[in-house]
């Protein structure tokens, strides 16, 4: 095992012993609804658990590790950038903080600090993760009957060709954000564990569907062409702006969670200020997201293009060599 697959091992076992040795602490420091202190020192000391979406992460962490480190050993020919793996390694990482961080803590009484995990579930995390091709290493570590009776058929599915259309998977990804942002499911999620669970993986496959049409590293044949990939992601800007916009200019609070925990603590914004700065969070950094992913999209949609050219050229130059000049499809020196 070459000193980069052991790094890896090494990081994935440290997160793994990091949220083992705080699941006492997180069990003690957060006893009761609301939030005792807006204090910052007191803040990022509590951190709380999500049991069913901790061990959901670790499952699949320890399953994408396991097909990695399989497929270093069985196949290391086969072109696999380590980056995959950090890159998958790192989303991770920032859905366990999300799920067991202050983040988590205070997004049951503060409504920008719930925006602030959403963001980080459907913007960071599904990227992240995408980027480490998840599909190519199931297909190429699993065993051949695996890849043959269920991968390969799944993926070739119709359900998956269906929710994998470019314009299925944008409208699912906009009711996902909007559905659950209506303020009877919202408070819903809220008041019980398992409807936030449901909630978070909600956003989860929303976001996965879109941003695996947007990344297209994955050796499957869902690769949109480069002006669907913009026209999802100005799509997903524009309801984004749409949503923030909307929750910053009503005039009083959406959600009656939020508007009972400002009542109750004696600490942070109001319920309208607090409503309005999340707002601005899926406003601004979220379409910050988009719009980044927009201009890597058309950065190697020009190099795509300049490759061709530069192939074409090429060829064209080839022909001159051989033949003196370039064949044309046109009539011949002489016909009509």
């Amino acid at each position: 095992m070459t000193r980069r697959p052991r790094a890896l091992m090494a990081l994935v076992a440290a997160i793994a012993a990091l949220g083992a040795a705080l699941i006492p602490t997180a069990l003690l420091a957060h006893d009761g609804r609301y939030a005792e202190s807006g204090e910052l020192l007191n803040a990022l000391q509590v951190w709380s658990i999500d049991a069913p979406g901790l061990a959901i992460v670790i499952v699949v962490g320890g399953l994408y590790a396991w097909g990695y480190f399989r497929l270093r050993r069985d196949s290391p020919n086969f072109h696999f950038p380590r980056w995959h793996a950090w890159s998958f390694a790192a989303g991770w990482l920032v859905m366990l903080l999300g799920l067991m961080s202050p983040v988590d803590t205070y997004s049951d009484d503060l409504f920008w600090m719930h925006m602030i995990q959403h963001v980080m579930i459907t913007m960071i995390v599904a990227p992240l993760m995408l980027l480490g091709a998840p599909a190519t290493l199931a297909l190429r570590a699993a065993s051949p009957r695996v890849r043959t009776t269920y991968l390969v058929p799944f993926l070739n599915s119709r359900l998956v060709r269906a929710l994998t259309w470019p314009p299925a998977a944008i409208v699912i990804y906009i009711a996902s954000v909007w559905s659950w942002h209506w303020p009877d499911a919202y408070d819903a999620a809220i008041a019980s564990e398992a409807v936030h669970f449901v909630e978070h993986g909600v956003f989860l496959l929303g976001a996965v569907l879109l941003w695996w049409l947007v990344i297209g590293v994955d050796a499957t044949r869902l690769r949109p062409h480069h002006v669907w990939r913009c026209a999802l992601l100005v799509v997903a800007i524009l309801q984004n702006i749409g949503l923030g916009l909307i929750l910053i200019n009503v005039g009083e609070p959406v959600y009656d969670t939020y508007a009972t925990a400002a009542a109750v603590r004696e600490w942070g914004p109001d319920a309208l200020l607090d409503q309005r700065i999340g707002a601005g969070i899926m406003w601004v950094p979220g379409s910050m997201m988009f719009a980044l992913a927009i201009i890597v999209t058309v950065y190697y949609w020009a190099e795509r293009e300049g490759f061709k050219d530069r192939r074409n050229d090429t060829v064209r130059d080839m022909q001159i060599r051989v033949h003196g000049e370039v064949p044309t499809l046109g009539p011949r020196s002489g016909e009509q």
